[in-house]
C-alpha cells in the first residue's frame, strides 16, 4: 500500500497508473446527491447541494409533515393507550432506556426509532381496522373511525360530509396530527418528520465528506516528495484509507442505483430508505451501549442539576422583641354594616350566602335561586365579618352533612370538671417555644370573637369564672406556644394561624357542649402540682392519637381542613394595584380590609426598611418596590417613619427602574411607570402555528396563564385612567425614582435589575430578542402588519381570558392571573365597574385572602383544602386509626367525594363542563381535567397530577375504614363509583412524560432551552412543565394502590407507567443520594418522595438508590434527633445544615424530621436508633395540647420563593409516628425513663 501511495505521489498523481485512478478522479456521487442543472454555473459549484434530489426529497418530506399536523383529524388511538406526552404505546424493549435518559437526544435520536411502529400501528388500527378497545379514554364512544370516515366517504356516512372535518371524531385524546393539548405531533406526523430531519443530517455529513475528499485530493497532488518521510508515508497512508472511506461510504449501492438512474424518484426514495435505517439501527446500537453503560447524554431535562454557584448570602432581619398585637378595632372589621362583626372564616354554602349579601342579593334569593357564584361551594373558604345566616331550607349543605355525620358519630362526652384547670401552659418540650407576656385582653376578646351567638354569650356571662375558663383553654389550644395573638417577625416571620384555629376550636367546643377529644381530655382534668409528667405520652402512637385528637378539632364542617398559604410578598401588591387602578371599589376590598392589609405589610417590613420577596427572604427590590406601593395605594402616609425607611432603600438601591420586570408591569398599570420601560409582550404570539418551536402555548401553565393577560393589557397599552391627576400618582413618580421622572430615558431602563433580585440573569440571545422586539413595537415600518396582527392577538386573548374565568368559575388559576384577569375584564368593558363579568370577578377575590396573627394576606391559590386534607386522611390511615376518628374521616370522605372535578351534579351544571369538551381543550390548550382531584376545590377546576394522585388514595385509604364504608351503604355517606375512580387514573396515565415521570398539571410541551427564555429574573425553572419528583412518587404510588383494589383495569398500562415512573425516579437522583425537593424544602421532603416512590414500585429496601439516599438522611441528622433546613436549600440547590437555626429547634424543625423518618421508615433503614432518636424528638416538641409548633416556612416553589403550609407542623408528624411506631414497634418508640 505504501508503496502504491509513493508511486502516486511520486508521479504528482497525474499519471496514467491504473493505481492512481482513485485519486485522479473527482468522487463519484449516487444518482441522489448528484445537483441537478437548476442553478447557473457560478451557484450550482456553492449550492449545488441545495437542488439534489435527495434534499428536495427531505425538504418536501419536511414541508408535508407540517402541513400533515395541521390537516390530520385527531382521532381516536384507543389501542395505544395514554401513557406519554404523544399519547402513545412504549414498547418493553426501550422502557429502561426511555426511562433512564429522560433527555432530548435519548429520547429523540437514539430510542425515537420506534415512532415507525407506532405509526404503522396507528394506520393499522385507527385508519385502516378502526378498532378501539376504549382503553379507559374519557370517551367510550364506539371505535369503527378509520381513514376513509375521516373523508366523509365511510358506510353511512351523510352525502353532504365530503370534508375530512366533518367527520372529526370528537371526545378522544388520541392523536393522529398536532395535539395542542399534548403539545405534540402524532406518530403518524412524526415519522416523516424524523426521517426528514435524518435525510438532511445524512445530507450534512455527505456534504463535508465531499470536501474533506476534495480538499485530501489536492494536498496528495501537490505534497512534496523529498518530505515523505517515514512519518510522511503514515499521514498520506492514513489520507489514502480517508479517501476511500468516504468514497466507499457515500457510494454505498451505487451499481444498484447506477441501474435505475433513469427514475430518479425511485432511485432518491429507496436511498432514504437505505439511509434512515442505517441510521436508525446505528442510533439504537448507540442508545443500548449508552443504557448498558449507565451513560446518559445530555441529563434529562428534568434533572435540577447540582448546587448554584451563586448561593444566597444575605439574611432577613427585624428589629429585636418589637411585638405586634392585631389592633382590636381591626379585628372587629366594622365597616358600617349592622350584621357586621367580628372576622370569621365561612366555608362552602355559608361563604357564598355571605358573599351573596355582599353583593346585593338577600338570603331568601339566595335560597330560592342558585347562588350567583358557579361551581362545587365545598372547599371555599373566605374571611368575613358578616354573621353566619342559617338556612331555614334543608339541603346539601357543610351544615346538614355535619350534623347527620355527628348524630352518627357523636362526639364522647368528657367535659371541664368543676374547679378543675386546663393542663399547663407549657409542653413536654416548650422549654424550647418561649413564650411572651399575653395581654389581659385576649380572654374576653375572643370570648367576643368565637362566640357571635348573643344568647350564647349571656349564657357565657352568667358564670365569669366559666368563661375564663374556657377563654384560657382556647388560648392555650390554638396559640401554638406562642402569646395569643402577638407576631414578632425576629423570633419568627410565620403565622402560626391563631386566628383560623381558635374559631375552630371554639366552635368545636360548642357543638361538643364543652368535651375534648379523648386523647386530649386530660387538659381538663384536675392534676396535682408538679404532676406534668404524667401528661406525657408514653409511645409514639400515643403521640400520633394526640395530634390527630388535636388537629380533628380544626376540621371544617365541609371536612376539610384549612390553613395559611401565604408567604409572598408580591401577590398582595397586585390585588392593591387591581383594585387601585378600577376606581376602589369597596365590595373587592373592604375598609376594614385594606386596614389588615396595611397591618400585615408594616409587621414584615425588615430593618433596613425593605421588604422580601416572601416572608424569609432577605429585602429585596421586587418585594419592596412592590410592597411600597402598596402601602402607598392603601392610604400610607408617606411621612411616618416606616413608609419613609421603606422609601429611602428603594432610592439608595438606585429606585424603581432596577425593580424586576413583574413590578415594572404593575408600575406601568397604575400610571408609575411608561410603557417603554418594560419588555414587549406582544399578543401576537399567540397567532403562531402551534406547531412552532417556542408557541405560548407550550409554556407551564403558570407562566402560560400570567403572559396571556400581561400580553392583553401590554398590547392594549393599558394605564389607569387618572394617573395624570392623580396626585398620589404625581407623589409615587417623585418617591420611587432617584432622577425626575419626565427625564428618564425609558427604553434604556428595560434590562436593569438590582442584582439581589436577579436570581436567573435573562441570557444575552433572550436580551436580544427583547431588542428586536423593541423594534418591532416602535419603528413604523411594522405598524400596519402590527396593527392587524396585534387586533386579531387581542380578540383571542379576551376569549382566551373568558374561557379560563368560566373554567375556573372566575378563580382562575392563581393569584397573579387573577388580578390581571380582572383588570382585563374591566378594561374589555370600558372600565365599567358594574359590568357582570367584572362583579363575578370581585366576588371571587376573598377566595384568596386570608387572615392571621399578622393581619390579612394574599394566599398563592384559593388555598391548599385538598391537598392538607389529602395528606391528613393517610396520615390517619398510617396510624390505622380511621375507625378511632370517625366522624373526621367521614368528613373527608364527603369532601373528596365532592371535591374531584367535574365528577359531581353541581361541577357538571357549571360553565366550566362545556369546556371539557375536546375542541375546547384543544383551543384553550387544556388536558383532561374530569375526574382529578385540584390543590384545593372542585371549583377550582385546575387537577393536578400529585393532587389526583394523593385524593385518590385518600379514597382508597378510606375504603379501608369499617364505619365509612358502613355510612356509604347506609346512604349517608355518598358513594363514589368506580368509573370515577377510573377517571382519576385515566388523569393520572395521560400526564406521564415521555421522560417517564409526572409534570403537575400538564405534559411538558416545549424543551430545555426554553428556560433560556425565561423572562422573570426573580423565578427559576418556570417555562415547561418539568418531570418532578414529587408528582411521580405521588402518581406512581397512586396507580400502584389503585391497582391493588383494582387488578383488572388497564393493567398492562399501569404495571409499564409503574415502571417507567421508577426509572425516572432513579434517573434524577443526585450524586450525595438525595432528591432536590422542588415544592417544599427540600432535600429532606425529596428524599421521602423517592424513596416512597421507589419501594411502591417494587425496588428493593437494599437497592443502592435506597442505602445511598439513607446515608445522605443519617449524615444530616443533628445531635438532638431532628433535622432542619429552610429554603436556602431550594434557593441554593444545597442542604443547609443551618437552615433551621433561626426559626427551628437547635437547628431542627419537626417538619424536616417527619420527612426524614418517614423516608427512612419507609426503606426500612438498618439504623434503627437514628429512627428512635428522630422519634424521641418529634415526641418531646409536641405541645401539651397536641399540637406542634409553627417553625420555620415550609414549602418553595419555582425554586426561589418560600409559601406556607401551617398545616404541615400536624400532618407529617402524625405520619411519620404512625409509620415509626409499625416499624419499631410499641416497646421501642417510646421515650425511655418518663420522658428523660
Amino acid at each position: 500500500m505504501a508503496e502504491v501511495v509513493m508511486q502516486c505521489v511520486a508521479a504528482g498523481l497525474d499519471g496514467g497508473a491504473d493505481e492512481c485512478r482513485p485519486f485522479l478522479s473527482g468522487l463519484s456521487l449516487p444518482t441522489p446527491l448528484r445537483p441537478l442543472p437548476l442553478l447557473p454555473p457560478p451557484y450550482s459549484h456553492y449550492y449545488g447541494f441545495l437542488v439534489t434530489p435527495l434534499f428536495l426529497f427531505a425538504i418536501s418530506l419536511l414541508a408535508l409533515s407540517l402541513l400533515a399536523s395541521h390537516k390530520l383529524s385527531r382521532t381516536p388511538i384507543r389501542r395505544l393507550g395514554c401513557v406519554g406526552v404523544r399519547g402513545r404505546r412504549h414498547f418493553s424493549w426501550n422502557e429502561a432506556a426511555t426511562g433512564d435518559c429522560g433527555g432530548g437526544i435519548c429520547d429523540w435520536w437514539i430510542f425515537g426509532g420506534s415512532v415507525w411502529i407506532r405509526a404503522f400501528l396507528v394506520f393499522w388500527d385507527t385508519m385502516i381496522s378502526g378498532l378501539g378497545d376504549g382503553g379507559g379514554h374519557e370517551s367510550d364512544s364506539g371505535g369503527g373511525e378509520n381513514v376513509f370516515a375521516c373523508f366523509g366517504i365511510a358506510k353511512g356516512a351523510p352525502a353532504s360530509h365530503g370534508r375530512w372535518k366533518s367527520e372529526r371524531p370528537r371526545g378522544s385524546l388520541g392523536i393522529l396530527g398536532y395535539d395542542t393539548i399534548l403539545g405534540a405531533h402524532g406518530p403518524l406526523v412524526l415519522a416523516p418528520l424524523r426521517a426528514s430531519v435524518l435525510i438532511l443530517a445524512w445530507i450534512s455529513i455527505c456534504s463535508f465528506m465531499a470536501m474533506t475528499h476534495k480538499e485530501l485530493v489536492r494536498w496528495m497532488a501537490n505534497v512534496d516528495q523529498m518530505s515523505t518521510t517515514s512519518c510522511g508515508e503514515n499521514i498520506i497512508v492514513l489520507a489514502l484509507h480517508t479517501v476511500r472511506g468516504i468514497q466507499s461510504t457515500m457510494n454505498t449501492g451505487k451499481d444498484f442505483f447506477d441501474d435505475t438512474h433513469s427514475n430518479v424518484l425511485l432511485s432518491t426514495i429507496v436511498y432514504a430508505s437505505v439511509v434512515i435505517a442505517t441510521a436508525e439501527l446505528s442510533l439504537y446500537a448507540l442508545g443500548i451501549a449508552f443504557t448498558k453503560l449507565r451513560i446518559y447524554v445530555p441529563k434529562g431535562v428534568s434533572n435540577p442539576g447540582g448546587p448554584r454557584p451563586r448561593k444566597i448570602l444575605r439574611m432577613p432581619k427585624w428589629k429585636e422583641g418589637k411585638i405586634h398585637f392585631l389592633p382590636k378595632n381591626l379585628l372587629s372589621g366594622d365597616d358600617g354594616d349592622a350584621n357586621s362583626r367580628q372576622w370569621r372564616c365561612a366555608v362552602a354554602h355559608d361563604a357564598h350566602r355571605d358573599t351573596d349579601s355582599k353583593f346585593g342579593r338577600t338570603l331568601s334569593q339566595h335560597l330560592n335561586e342558585v347562588s350567583a357564584l358557579t361551581g362545587e361551594p365545598f372547599g371555599r373558604q373566605i374571611w368575613t365579618t358578616l354573621v353566619a345566616q342559617p338556612l331555614t331550607r334543608k339541603g346539601e349543605t357543610e351544615d346538614d352533612l355535619e350534623a347527620v355525620l355527628m348524630k352518627e358519630f357523636p362526639i364522647a362526652p368528657a367535659k371541664l370538671q368543676n374547679g378543675a384547670s386546663y393542663a399547663s401552659e407549657g409542653s413536654s418540650g416548650q422549654n424550647k417555644t418561649e413564650i411572651f407576656n399575653q395581654p389581659a385582653v385576649i380572654g374576653s376578646f375572643l370570648q367576643n370573637f368565637l362566640n357571635p351567638d348573643k344568647q350564647a354569650q349571656s349564657k357565657v356571662r352568667q358564670s365569669n369564672r366559666a368563661n375564663d375558663d374556657r377563654n384560657k383553654l382556647i388560648q392555650v389550644l390554638s396559640s401554638g406556644g406562642r402569646s395569643p395573638l402577638a407576631f414578632d417577625p425576629s423570633r419568627n416571620p410565620n403565622s402560626c394561624d391563631q386566628l383560623f384555629r381558635a374559631q375552630m376550636i371554639a366552635s368545636y367546643l360548642e357543638k361538643s357542649k364543652g368535651a375534648l377529644p379523648d386523647d386530649i381530655s386530660y387538659l381538663l382534668v384536675n392534676k396535682p402540682e408538679g404532676d406534668a409528667k404524667n401528661n406525657l405520652p408514653k409511645s409514639a402512637m400515643e403521640t400520633a392519637r394526640r395530634g390527630i385528637a388535636f388537629y380533628s378539632m380544626l376540621q371544617t364542617s365541609d371536612g376539610h381542613f384549612a390553613g395559611d398559604y401565604g408567604g409572598p410578598h408580591f401577590l398582595l401588591p397586585g390585588l392593591v394595584v387591581a383594585w387601585y387602578v378600577m376606581g376602589r371599589p369597596s365590595e373587592m376590598i373592604s375598609p376594614s380590609q385594606q386596614a389588615l392589609m396595611m397591618h400585615y405589610l408594616m409587621v414584615h417590613q425588615q430593618e433596613d426598611g425593605g421588604w422580601g420577596t416572601h416572608i424569609e427572604s432577605p429585602s429585596t427590590m421586587f418585594g419592596t418596590v412592590i410592597c411600597y406601593l402598596a402601602v402607598r395605594l392603601l392610604g400610607g402616609n408617606k411621612d411616618e417613619d416606616w413608609i419613609t425607611k421603606g422609601r429611602e432603600f428603594i432610592q439608595k438601591e438606585g429606585g424603581a427602574v432596577m425593580t424586576s420586570s413583574w413590578a415594572k408591569f404593575w408600575l406601568c398599570l397604575v400610571g408609575c411607570m411608561d410603557w417603554k420601560g418594560h419588555n414587549s409582550v406582544p399578543p401576537e404570539m399567540w397567532l403562531l402555528p402551534n406547531w412552532f418551536p417556542f408557541h405560548p402555548g407550550r409554556l407551564w401553565c403558570h407562566c402560560r396563564m400570567v403572559y396571556l393577560p400581561m400580553g392583553y393589557l401590554y398590547g392594549s397599552r393599558f394605564i389607569y385612567s387618572h394617573a395624570d391627576t392623580d396626585p398620589l400618582i404625581k407623589e409615587l413618580r417623585k418617591e420611587l425614582y432617584c432622577k425626575p421622572y419626565d427625564s428618564i430615558k425609558w427604553d434604556s431602563t428595560r434590562h436593569l435589575v438590582a442584582d439581589m433580585d436577579n436570581y436567573s440573569p435573562i441570557p444575552v440571545f433572550m436580551k436580544f430578542a427583547q431588542n428586536c422586539l423593541s423594534f418591532y413595537e416602535n419603528w413604523a415600518v411594522f405598524r400596519p402588519f402590527r396593527d392587524v396582527a396585534r387586533k386579531t392577538g387581542l380578540n383571542f386573548c379576551l376569549e382566551y381570558m373568558k374561557a379560563e374565568d368560566l373554567q375556573t368559575n372566575y378563580i382562575d388559576i392563581g393569584p397573579v392571573n387573577k388580578a390581571l384577569n380582572m383588570v382585563s375584564a374591566f378594561h374589555a368593558a370600558n372600565n365599567d365597574i358594574n359590568d357582570q363579568a367584572v362583579r363575578n370577578h370581585m366576588m371571587r377575590v376573598p377566595d384568596y385572602l386570608w387572615v392571621a396573627e399578622d393581619g390579612m394576606k394574599m394566599q398563592g391559590y384559593n388555598g391548599s383544602q385538598c391537598w392538607d386534607t389529602s395528606f391528613a386522611i393517610q396520615a390517619v390511615w398510617e396510624c390505622g386509626l380511621l375507625d378511632e376518628f370517625p366522624l373526621m374521616s367521614a368528613k373527608v370522605w364527603a369532601y373528596l367525594e365532592r371535591s374531584q372535578i367535574l365528577s359531581t351534579d353541581t361541577s357538571r351544571s357549571s360553565p366550566a363542563h362545556q369546556y371539557e369538551s375536546c375542541d375546547y381543550r384543544d383551543k384553550f390548550y387544556r388536558h383532561v381535567s374530569k375526574g382529578g382531584w385540584p390543590f384545593s376545590t372542585s371549583a377550582h377546576g385546575w387537577p393536578i397530577s400529585d393532587c389526583t394522585g394523593e385524593g385518590l388514595k385518600g379514597i382508597l385509604a378510606l375504603m379501608d375504614s369499617r364505619l365509612v364504608m358502613g355510612a356509604v351503604e347506609k346512604g349517608i355517606l355518598k358513594g363514589i363509583e368506580p368509573t370515577r375512580l377510573y377517571d382519576a387514573v385515566n388523569v393520572i396515565l395521560t400526564l406521564q412524560n415521555e421522560d417517564g415521570g409526572w409534570a403537575t398539571y400538564e405534559n411538558n410541551r416545549g424543551f430545555g432551552w426554553y428556560e433560556k427564555l425565561n423572562p422573570s429574573e426573580v423565578f427559576g425553572d418556570i417555562m415547561i412543565d418539568y418531570s418532578y419528583v414529587e408528582c411521580s412518587m405521588a402518581s406512581l404510588t397512586a396507580l400502584a394502590e389503585f391497582h391493588e383494589k383494582y387488578p383488572n383495569h388497564r393493567t398492562k398500562e399501569i404495571t409499564f407507567a409503574i415502571r417507567r415512573g421508577a426509572e425516572f425516579i432513579k434517573s434524577i437522583q443526585r450524586e450525595d443520594g438525595s432528591w432536590y425537593g422542588s415544592w417544599a424544602c427540600c432535600f429532606c421532603y425529596g428524599c421521602w418522595f423517592g424513596i416512597e416512590g421507589l419501594i411502591k414500585a417494587g425496588e428493593s429496601h437494599r437497592s443502592h438508590a435506597i442505602t445511598k439516599c439513607c446515608d445522605f438522611l443519617l449524615s444530616q441528622q443533628r445531635p438532638n434527633g431532628g433535622w432542619g433546613e429552610d429554603f436556602t436549600s431550594c434557593y441554593d440547590k444545597d442542604y443547609a445544615e443551618n437552615g433551621m437555626q433561626s426559626y427551628g429547634d437547635e437547628g431542627s424543625g419537626v417538619v424536616n424530621t417527619a420527612w426524614a423518618l418517614l423516608a427512612l421508615s419507609a426503606a426500612k433503614c438498618s439504623d434503627v436508633a437514628a429512627i428512635q432518636k428522630g422519634v424521641q424528638y418529634l415526641m418531646t416538641r409536641q405541645l401539651d395540647c397536641g399540637d406542634w409548633p409553627q417553625e420555620g416556612i415550609s414549602g418553595v416553589f419555582n425554586r426561589a420563593c418560600g409559601i406556607t403550609y401551617t398545616a404541615y407542623r400536624n400532618i407529617f408528624p402524625i405520619w411519620a409516628l404512625g409509620r415509626c411506631s409499625k416499624l419499631l414497634g410499641e416497646d421501642h418508640s417510646g421515650i425511655a425513663v418518663s420522658g428523660e
